[in-house]
């Protein structure tokens, strides 16, 4: 039954039915949320899980001739409303060769992203007005690993259920048999579609589908030229190709095929200038008037001139001529070259910047990935020391972030310099790195690599900001920075400095969250590595006032950037991420939670739902990748069933009152600054502002919410009444991280520097009443209430303690000094729970939820054009 205008489906507004199928009808409709209009596929019956999950994981791909799957509901499909019309067999060779160029370009995104489509006919492409071509339906396809000719996934059997005489009439030979599908198998289809636009027939057909089938398996088509002599014999050669029944002698990739179609556009393009006729002569000029047109064109030379050297006249990279470099299932992440180019050095681990892993070395291009190091602990920043004998990297132990190096042939690793981070050399024994002023207060300096001649270049004016990367201009007159705000995320642009230290500079990059960069050899270029709109890219800009331009694109994201000696390459690590809500229970441990990016889990007080964030956007920090952009969610564990908890709003992080009839949350706005709002969950009234610069919020006591206040100097941990008054400060202790809170609003677990033994960080609760704070644990750890108070919760990177809470009290019995969790706890009734990473505590002990986060990246080395 069709549906009327104005019917909604969740969001989403039906304006009229647009067209049908096999599959379901199709509507023209409008998102309320982002006003834009948008085509809905509504399907005769729901979506299994199987499909959501893949649909979702397909709706991640951008590109210019593929229509974009912007959502999934339990039975319809949101995409990307297109103007257009069904592609028609074209009116000459040139429209049919740029149709089939800019088809397989999409093909090639969506292979390079683990995507097949299974389906592709002329019925699942569109023509825009501009000529500019759009493939549909890949809610429909097969996802699996970046696709290669080895990179097979099963696909079921063909019947007629559902199933159309055109449909069948586009399926390979394996299709039609019902073996393992790959990339390949699009490339039989998009055969079949050049060739019935080149002949206006199809290659295969036939009045039933056992007939068709027949001709597909065993029949050869009729050659295209016969139908149609105007087709150039090498798109002929191409058509044939393609429609090779052995895959294997079959093109192998949509690359080779954009590639030969364009190189036959371009020699027919050459036959038709030569085949143009000399034109007549022309009157005799006079001299002036000669003269008026030579500087006539001279002017409009120079004026194209100057438009093309700011622009390049062909893609800065092309997803066709990656080389990928390793091979691993897990991540190889923040690579670096050595001086010659000759070598590339890397961590194994899950993020770029604060995660364990270790430091691999490998031989360009086909050497193998030697690992160097294999002490546990986060580890960051690898380089070639300036001689390429050695690597040099940022470890992390009992608070002390050090550079230390290894040789790249193998040995013992020994600490070069203290309270040194992010080290790069800028001459043989001239070095750069990021130092701890005080607390995690952390700048940029300059000295030899025995630390003399220090000198400060770049010290950010709060005390809680931290400069962590900084990479020096060929000339050594400008830095770039990377750096972590007051909140301790990478936030915000990169940073470009003088290196005289004379100022504090200028952002530069795309407005994003800024995690690497990199320069130019002749320093005319400055390259970032950067996360804008939720997507992680490759940019660059011309020096010093450039615009951004965007250099890498697609669905999979690229991140941390190692140019070559010469500029001409460049080596990323690209991959992809997405994170789970698990439970661990006595039944052991399963997920609950199968959309998305889903952070941030927290245990309802009767433990049958899970709140959670479900991420849009992202970016970097200390704690790994966080929500920048979410909407906060609920789920219920025994049925899986999802809501939303708060509607139209971006969450980066939130508390539950203990009643559960409230929620305080934290939003960012579109300068970045953070926000405090309180919500009624039942949602009978809007939700209201509470505070400016803060974050991090929870409930109080007496009606209060406490959260972290953003200050220009530094951090400090206030309340404020849930009517918007009374704001003042909780205790006078610096606060780089709030934790937890008791739900009896008594006590907050905050990270403070200088709280701890030696001036080091520490992990304290701080009373909510007033008074003297308590020392958690030293050298720090993250502090965590069960809902119901019953225990706390110590957590180190490896594993978590349950400290039993005494029945009328919010905290255990502590020592005066706190806990070091290094040695053995022996408080009475102390549970170890052998978890890496955070966990959300349930009821006791036995149940938590936690995230699973899966990751994989690969090293790529892309050429620069």
């Amino acid at each position: 039954m069709l549906l009327a205008k104005g019917t909604r489906l969740g969001p989403y507004e039906i304006l009229d039915s647009i067209g049908s199928g096999g599959m379901g009808e199709v509507y023209r409709a409008r998102d309320n949320r982002l006003d834009r209009v948008v085509a809905i596929k509504v399907s005769k019956d729901a979506f299994s899980e199987r499909f959501e999950r893949e649909a979702r994981a397909v709706a991640a791909l951008n590109h210019p001739h593929i229509a974009q799957l912007y959502d999934v509901g339990p039975n319809y499909l949101v995409m990307e409303f297109v103007e257009g019309a069904t592609i028609r067999p074209a009116d000459s060779p040139e429209k049919l060769l740029d149709f089939a160029a800019q088809i397989a370009d999409g093909l090639t995104a969506a292979h390079a992203a683990g995507i097949v489509h299974r389906d592709l006919k002329p019925g699942n492409i569109l023509v825009t007005r501009n000529n500019q071509v759009k493939i549909l339906d890949f809610g429909l396809a097969v996802m699996g690993p970046a696709s290669t000719a080895n990179d097979e996934r099963r696909t079921e059997p063909v019947t007629e259920t559902g199933a159309t005489v055109g449909t069948i009439a586009y399926m390979s030979p394996e299709q039609a048999r019902g073996k393992i599908v790959d990339a390949r198998t699009d490339l039989w289809s998009l055969g079949v579609v050049l060739y019935e636009l080149a002949t206006r027939v199809r290659p295969f057909d036939g009045a039933t589908p056992a007939v068709i089938f027949e001709a597909v398996l065993g029949k050869a088509p009729v050659p295209v030229r016969e139908l149609n002599p105007k087709i150039p014999p090498e798109l002929e050669r191409i058509i044939g190709r393609l429609l090779e029944k052995d895959r294997e002698t079959r093109y192998q990739s949509a690359a080779d095929v954009r590639a030969d179609v364009k190189r036959v556009e371009r020699d027919s393009s050459s036959v038709r200038i030569a085949a143009v006729p000399p034109r007549r002569s022309l009157p005799r000029m006079t001299y002036r008037a000669a003269m008026r047109i030579i500087v006539t064109l001279v002017i409009l030379a120079g004026a194209l001139g100057l438009i093309y050297s700011t622009r390049p006249a062909v893609p800065v990279t092309s997803p066709s001529e990656y080389t990928q470099l390793t091979n691993f299932a897990d991540s190889a992440v923040a690579p670096s070259l050595s001086p010659d180019g000759r070598m590339v050095t890397f961590k194994r681990g899950e993020d770029l910047f604060l995660s364990s892993g270790q430091i691999y070395v490998k031989l360009l291009p086909n050497g193998e990935s030697e690992q160097l190091t294999t002490d546990e602990g986060p580890k960051y920043a690898p380089v070639f020391t300036p001689d390429g004998s050695r690597i040099a990297y940022t470890k992390i132990a009992a608070g002390s972030w050090d550079t230390w190096t290894i040789p790249v042939l193998g040995g013992q690793p020994t600490r070069l310099l203290p309270n040194a981070s992010g080290l790069t050399w800028i001459a043989d024994h001239l070095v750069l790195f990021s130092e701890i002023k005080t607390g995690l207060h952390m700048g940029i300096v300059t000295a030899t690599d025995g630390r003399a001649d220090s000198r400060e270049i770049y010290i950010q004016p709060n005390e809680h900001a931290m400069a962590h990367y900084s990479y020096a201009s060929p000339d050594r007159r400008s830095l770039l920075v990377v750096e972590m705000t007051s909140a301790h995320a990478f936030t915000q642009q990169c940073r470009l400095v003088p290196f005289d230290g004379s100022s504090l500079g200028r952002h530069v990059g795309p407005e994003g969250t800024c995690t690497s960069a990199a320069w130019s050899p002749d320093g005319q270029w400055m390259y970032f590595g950067a996360v804008v709109g939720g997507s992680s890219h490759l940019w660059r800009q011309k020096f010093p006032n450039g615009e951004p331009e965007q250099i890498t694109f697609g669905p999979i994201g690229e991140e941390g950037i190692a140019l070559s000696p010469d500029g001409s390459w460049l080596v990323t690590s690209v991959g992809t991420r997405r994170s789970a809500i698990w439970i661990h229970d006595p039944a052991g441990e399963r997920a609950i939670s199968s959309e998305g990016y889903a952070v941030a889990p927290r245990v309802s007080r009767d433990g049958t739902r899970v709140f959670y964030l479900l991420v849009r956007d992202w970016w970097l920090s200390y704690k790994g990748w966080v929500a920048s952009s979410a909407e906060l969610r609920s789920i219920n564990i025994v049925s899986g069933k999802s809501d939303s908890v708060v509607s139209g709003v971006s969450v980066t992080d939130y508390d539950i009152s203990r009643d559960e009839k409230e929620v305080a949350f934290t939003t960012t706005d579109s300068a970045g600054a953070s926000q405090i709002w309180l919500a009624p969950l039942d949602r009978r009234t809007p939700p209201q502002l509470i505070a400016q610069a803060g974050d991090q919020v929870s409930f109080g006591i007496d009606g209060t919410l406490v959260f972290r206040s953003v200050e220009e100097k530094t951090n400090r941990l206030v309340r404020i009444k849930k009517d918007g008054t009374r704001r003042e400060p909780i205790t006078t202790a610096s606060v780089l991280d709030k934790f937890g809170a008791s739900p009896d609003g008594e006590w907050v677990a905050i990270h403070s520097p200088g709280a701890g033994e030696n001036g080091r960080s520490s992990a304290i609760a701080v009373p909510t009443r007033g008074g003297a704070p308590r020392r958690i644990c030293d050298p720090g750890c993250r502090a965590q209430w069960s809902s119901d108070g019953r225990f706390l919760y110590l957590a180190t990177p490896v594993k978590t303690f349950a400290i039993p809470v005494p029945a009328g009290k919010s905290l255990p019995d502590l020592p005066a000094s706190g806990i070091d969790l290094s040695l053995e706890v022996k408080l009475p009734g102390v549970q170890i729970i052998e978890h890496e990473g955070s966990l959300s505590p349930g009821s006791d002990p036995s149940t938590y939820v936690f995230t699973k986060t899966n990751l994989q990246r690969n090293l790529f080395r892309i050429p620069l054009h």
